[in-house]
């Protein structure tokens, strides 16, 4: 399994699309609609078990399916178009009925933008909000290029002209409980049809090298260096002008850490300190900190921020072995996190990370970092600008930055085997198209 918690995700307004003719599925036109429709055909043939989601689950029909929001028990009817949409009369009021598969896509959220790029479907991505703060290459070399537009913030008319025009809209919304829950999201915003193979495999990937990182971290029985994931809270109004320094308690943080070989510390008693000399005594004995705090990007900035002098080095391991890391190793120009963007959805990635930071020696030497990079050896940002954008077929999935785990040898360079993305047979499937889902 997975790991069991990460940031909140984007479970995502119901969008998705099938690809074409396939034995058992009846004819499918060019739109992807079916053109006559069979009664007895089930045009949703490859189906996917959710049994590991907490929020919404899935039941098929054989010209539809029916997504069901948990918590808010709200149902989303997705229906094959070229065939009938179920009678309203059979589901609640509250029901949305959506064809599919959908054309033109708006994204609320920058992580909505990194699922839809995963799954092969950025073509379908018109409109999305926050535009400064994506950090997709290829996102910005369409927002560049007019291919996509940044939802306008203050004139409410256009505004909504804009969302009008989509079929179907992503949103940030809640937490599953753990991080393997949003990547079985991830299988079904790939949905139907006999191609659907391969969008299970993409999942299965991820979590097959994910549990790899696991297991080699963890391995040989090596010491467990103690990791704290903290951030100092600048003084300002809201907080009545005092700073804190705080102890990340997150739950992904602790399954991250533990299945990099790590031991999770999140404090004693309590999590928030106002004295510096308070927090000092609490992470005496940690090994690698992990600093969250949105500004101050370099080591001098974090000596800074919380209170260390030079004299403190030989007092504490991390500053004396050059252990402190920041989760901004990439960043767009304007300083825009794909932590919070590609890291939510790329997990074996993000533990390759973890491992790099906490057992080094698991890894090939020369790999590199992408989030999670360490400030104590200057380790510099890395900027993606439109420039960066190699997957230019808007209908490919935007490959895996995670090495091959299996492949890797630890110690020595990183082979082109160990380098290959884990998405790359998914790569070549061309036309496979995308069910998306937000509940």
């Amino acid at each position: 399994m997975a790991i069991q918690a990460f940031r909140a995700i984007a479970l995502l307004l119901p969008a998705l699309a099938i690809q074409a003719v396939a034995q058992g599925q009846g004819a499918i036109g060019a739109d992807e609609c079916v053109t006559t429709y069979d009664a007895n055909v089930d045009y949703f043939a490859s189906k996917i078990s959710v049994d590991d989601a907490a929020l919404f689950k899935v039941s098929y029909h054989k010209n539809y399916k029916v997504v069901t929001n948990v918590e808010k028990n709200l149902q989303y009817v997705l229906t094959q178009c070229g065939t009938p949409v179920p009678s309203a009369a059979s589901f609640p009021n509250t029901t949305v009925f959506v064809n599919v598969p959908v054309k033109n896509t708006a994204s609320m959220a920058t992580t909505s933008v990194a699922f839809i790029e995963m799954l092969g479907r950025r073509s379908t991505l018109k409109v999305v909000d926050t535009e400064g703060l994506v950090s997709s290459p290829c996102v910005q070399l369409g927002l560049e290029k007019k291919e996509i537009v940044g939802l306008e913030d203050t004139d409410l008319v256009l505004r909504a002209q804009q969302l009008q025009g989509a079929d179907v809209i992503f949103s940030t919304f809640g937490v599953e409980k753990g991080s393997e829950n949003k990547t079985v999201i991830v299988s079904d915003v790939r949905d139907p049809g006999p191609l659907h193979a391969p969008a299970q495999n993409l999942t299965a990937n991820i979590n097959n090298n994910y549990n790899c990182f696991k297991s080699a971290a963890n391995a040989k029985g090596a010491a467990k260096p103690i990791v704290a994931w903290t951030q100092f809270v600048a003084p300002a109004s809201y907080n009545n002008n005092t700073a804190s320094w705080t102890l990340s308690g997150a739950d992904y943080k602790r399954i991250l850490s533990t299945d990099a070989g790590a031991t999770f510390f999140n404090g004693t008693d309590k999590s928030s300190f106002l004295s510096p000399s308070e927090f000092h005594a609490a992470i005496k004995d940690v090994d690698v900190i992990i600093d969250e705090t949105m500004t101050g990007a370099n080591f001098t900035s974090f000596i800074t921020n919380y209170n260390f002098t030079s004299a403190d080095e030989a007092n504490y391991k991390f500053l004396k072995n050059k252990a402190v890391f920041r989760q901004d190793g990439l960043v767009n120009p304007g300083d825009g996190r794909d932590w919070f963007a590609g890291a939510v959805v790329m997990n074996d990635a993000v533990l390759q990370d973890i491992v790099r930071a906490v057992h080094p020696e698991v890894l090939p030497a020369s790999v590199h970092y992408n989030w999670i990079r360490n400030i104590a050896k200057e380790e510099p940002k890395q900027v993606l600008t439109s420039a960066n954008c190699t997957a230019v077929d808007a209908t490919k999935p935007v490959p895996d930055r995670a090495l091959v785990c299996k492949d890797m040898k630890a110690g020595g360079n990183v082979s082109a085997a160990s380098t290959k993305s884990i998405a790359g047979a998914f790569s070549a499937v061309l036309g496979l198209l995308a069910v998306a889902l937000t509940l």
